[in-house]
């Protein structure tokens, strides 16, 4: 494998884009392209759903994107290895956060990071919550923070440590809201969701369905930010925590929650650990999840 090809897929699959990817690297769209085959003829199978714009990841490209962030970060971690006393091993903490919690707990966590263990460094992961489950079981990552609905039940494996429950509000442009009083007219609206294996979308969805409503998706986004600017712009309503949306609408005046008394929707916020993660460290990450939420 070319570290090349590797290093390419992960700029595609960030920036959902070849054009941006290309710039970015500082290559042609179709050497681009080129390594993006590569990469899919390593792997056997398509990388990226090529129908949709942006460009999303498939299932496989998704599980994929996991492995190679994290191969990508043991390979650059190799040049520092002439630059480390070889009396001294600094070990590194890695930590994942979830795509829906990334924007509002990044900063916070690299800035008390220092509470963790102040001799350690700090490497953050991103994922959905099932592929960072799956890395803290294979011995990947250490500790994992992220969103599961309350009736997931998880593997004896896996040490999942309960944090806090968040309620779910239904989010729409300002105006709008007195035309929706049920959750029946807003499912006929349309959503501004994550694309697949988002923990907000996947509780809507089962909600829904036990109602016998429709799930209709007017746009696939990633990222909170693109997603509360597609409903300002009309495309739909999205589906946040509170404790978060409150925090992104000092800057989006435009929006406001629409208040329904036949929705009730709540997740789990909560902290996956490894076996081998040392137990003060772990109990300090949680405490600086359960201060900032609860």
């Amino acid at each position: 494998m070319d570290i090349r090809d590797l290093k390419t897929f992960i700029y595609v699959a960030d920036h959902q884009s070849i054009t941006v990817a290309s710039e970015k690297l500082g290559v042609n769209q179709s050497t681009v392209t080129k390594r993006i085959f590569n990469m899919e003829e390593i792997v056997k199978g398509v990388l990226f759903n090529r129908g949709t714009r942006p460009l999303q990841l498939t299932q496989l490209g998704k599980k994929v994107y996991f492995k190679s962030c994290f191969i990508l970060r043991q390979f650059e971690s190799l040049k520092n290895f002439h630059t480390e006393s070889s009396e001294i091993i600094k070990k590194n903490i890695k930590i994942g956060i979830a795509q829906v919690l990334i924007d509002d707990l990044l900063d916070l966590v690299m800035s008390e990071s220092n509470k963790i263990n102040p001799y350690y460094d700090i490497d953050i992961y991103s994922g959905w919550g099932s592929g960072l489950i799956q890395q803290v079981h294979a011995g990947e990552i250490d500790l994992a923070v992220l969103m599961l609905p309350p009736t997931l039940s998880l593997a004896a494996s896996v040490s999942f440590v309960d944090v806090g429950t968040l309620p779910l509000v239904i989010v729409a442009r300002k105006g709008d809201c007195y035309k929706y009083n049920s959750l029946e007219k807003c499912s006929k609206r349309g959503w501004v969701l994550h694309p697949e294996n988002c923990c907000f979308r996947e509780s809507l969805a089962k909600l829904l369905y036990e109602r016998k409503l429709g799930f209709y998706i007017n746009k696939e986004i990633y990222g909170v930010e693109l997603q509360l600017q597609s409903i300002l712009n009309g495309d739909g309503f999205g589906i946040y925590p509170k404790a978060l949306f409150d925090k992104f609408i000092v800057n989006h005046d435009g929006l406001e929650i629409i208040e329904l008394n036949d929705f009730s929707l709540n997740l789990h916020v909560g902290v996956v650990k490894s076996q081998h993660i040392d137990h003060e460290e772990a109990n300090a990450f949680i405490e600086i999840v359960k201060n900032h939420y609860f």
